[in-house]
């Protein structure tokens, strides 16, 4: 019987016992390579090819840096080493390191004291940090995108075979990697696209909008309510530049936790405060002309918080127009909790450039309407909105009044005190008047030197005449400090009518001129309401 020597034995033994390895490292590979190109997400990735790693070689102090090449730089990815700060980076300065990794083979970074093969880089970036001895690279092609640091392994280094293994792990790695980057640009790139086409379609709608709008407060709600919508965030404020004191006043807000406040602030009746140049985030807004962020009021000294104030966070864009700062838009508090970022920015930009331009045309058009004077409308943009409603109460109904007032012996505080009296008198009245109007809906107008013209919509005679009766009483409780002389009180004539089936605004204008002559021959300080119209053969 023929026996194998012990030598020959042995050696088939270790043979098998080597291809039983390389079979396992190939199906250890082939796994790796299918779980690797599973996954699309960069940073987890990374953390499957450290465990991987960990998992071979029981090293607990791993990183991955991954290129920059935009930036020109490597950055920390994903690290398992204690106390790294995660914003570590060294340049790709085309070095030894830099041909080490482009050579594509796991590489010692320590020589056999365990010194620093490369001791300026590592100390000036503080690379000593990740406690490395080997770097693997992750090369694709001929393209570096990155590196894996390995640190001491507690089987005092790793063996050729393990190095072997976890070069060919990486080279696997690095494809995932780069398809995942790929992926990620792509997905960066879809999302800007549809970041883009959606502030287009913002900024389209806006345009469309503020085209149609000539009212100033409307047109400042509107713009409040698109910044609002742009940049997803709960509270606003428009301030426009007030001309004569040089202040930004607030106009229009949003989102206080008062409503009713709120209201009566874009009503006008609760003056809010100003803010002068250079004073406060707004402020200085207005006097440098570019935006400005404020991440967090609480430790922001250019915020001035009010006693109810609920800002946490804020930007502020200006409103230009040419080389001119006319005001400013307040948005504050996301509603993700976040900071606005520049993305906010550029969209809230973009809507005050469109926004300033509209502001600017639709002050040209209110200086256009409105009587220097007394801040209501001219006689012919007065005029033209009395037609209009004739019109639509004629169709649809329901009653349309007017209200024809005239200043007694205006002539004579003019004669007496003076033409600036005679324009304090005229000021006086237009802010009683203004008080009296329901906003929005009815219309005031100077028909003459001191005679007011007062449309009254959906308002029948009798509700007319007591508007009137209330403004008269106003007017003649009124008084008017005149300098040099003790304060003045003047009343005021007034005539009502209602509009009648068919009658044109000429007529209704005559009929309400009419009863105002009426109430001046009855002794003045009167309403006098309008007979109505005569019936024709027609209408019996």
């Amino acid at each position: 019987m023929n026996e194998t020597p012990p030598e020959i034995g042995n050696e088939s033994l270790r043979k098998t016992a080597e291809l039983d390895r390389r079979l396992f490292e190939l199906e250890s590979l082939l796994k790796a390579g299918e779980v690797l190109q599973g996954v699309l997400d960069v940073e987890e990735l990374c953390q499957l090819v450290l465990s991987m790693v960990r998992e071979r070689t029981l090293v607990s102090d791993l990183a991955v840096l991954l290129l920059d090449e935009e930036g020109g730089v490597f950055r920390l990815e994903a690290c398992t080493v204690p106390d790294t700060p995660s914003t570590l980076t060294f340049p790709a300065d085309r070095g030894m390191l830099w041909s080490q990794l482009r050579a594509g083979q796991p590489f010692s970074v320590v020589d056999l004291e365990g010194k620093p093969r490369f001791p300026g880089l590592f100390s000036t970036h503080a690379l000593e940090v990740l406690r490395s001895r080997v770097w693997l690279p992750l090369v694709v092609g001929e393209r570096v995108i990155g590196a894996v640091t390995v640190g001491e392994s507690p089987d005092s280094g790793l063996s050729e075979t393990e190095l072997d293994f976890l070069g060919r792990l990486v080279k696997k790695a690095a494809v995932s990697l780069n398809t995942a980057a790929l992926y990620r640009e792509i997905e960066t790139a879809r999302r800007q696209l549809n970041g883009s086409l959606h502030k287009l379609s913002l900024l389209f709608d806006i345009t469309r909008a503020l085209s149609a709008v000539s009212d100033l407060t409307q047109l400042l709600r509107i713009i409040l309510e698109r910044a609002l919508e742009a940049a997803g965030a709960e509270r606003g404020s428009m301030m426009l530049l007030d001309d004569a004191s040089g202040e930004l006043v607030i106009k229009v807000v949003y989102g206080l936790p008062d409503a009713e406040v709120e209201r009566q602030i874009n009503e006008g009746l609760i003056e809010c405060q100003r803010f002068q140049r250079g004073e406060g985030v707004a402020g200085t807004v207005l006097e440098n002309g570019t935006p400005l962020r404020v991440d967090d009021t609480d430790e922001d000294r250019s915020f001035q918080r009010g006693n109810s104030s609920h800002v946490r966070s804020l930007i502020c864009v200006p409103l230009n127009v040419e080389d001119e700062t006319i005001g400013v838009i307040n948005i504050s508090n996301k509603s993700s909790g976040l900071p606005f970022g520049d993305e906010d920015e550029e969209i809230l930009g973009a809507l005050a450039d469109q926004a300033a331009v509209a502001i600017a045309r639709a002050r040209l058009y209110e200086a256009a309407i409105t009587d220097g004077l007394t801040g209501l409308h001219v006689r012919r943009f007065t005029i033209h909105r009395l037609r209009q409603e004739v019109k639509r109460a004629l169709r649809y109904g329901p009653g349309l009044s007017l209200i024809l007032c005239d200043i007694d012996h205006f002539k004579r505080v003019n004669d007496t005190w003076g033409h600036l009296a005679g324009d304090r008198v005229l000021e006086a009245v237009a802010d009683q008047i203004r008080t009296a109007l329901r906003q929005d809906v009815d219309i005031a107008g100077r028909y003459g030197g001191e005679e007011f013209l007062i449309v009254v919509p959906q308002t029948d005679l009798e509700g007319a005449a007591d508007c009137a009766e209330r403004l008269r009483h106003a007017i003649e409780a009124m008084e008017i400090p005149v300098e040099g002389s003790s304060p003045l009180q003047v009343t005021m004539s007034f005539g009502v009518a209602q509009l009648s089936p068919g009658e044109n605004h000429k007529d209704f204008i005559g009929r309400t001129d009419t009863a105002l002559y009426q109430a001046k021959e009855a002794g003045r300080n009167r309403v006098v309401r309008a007979a109505p119209p005569p019936q024709t053969a027609s209408s019996r």
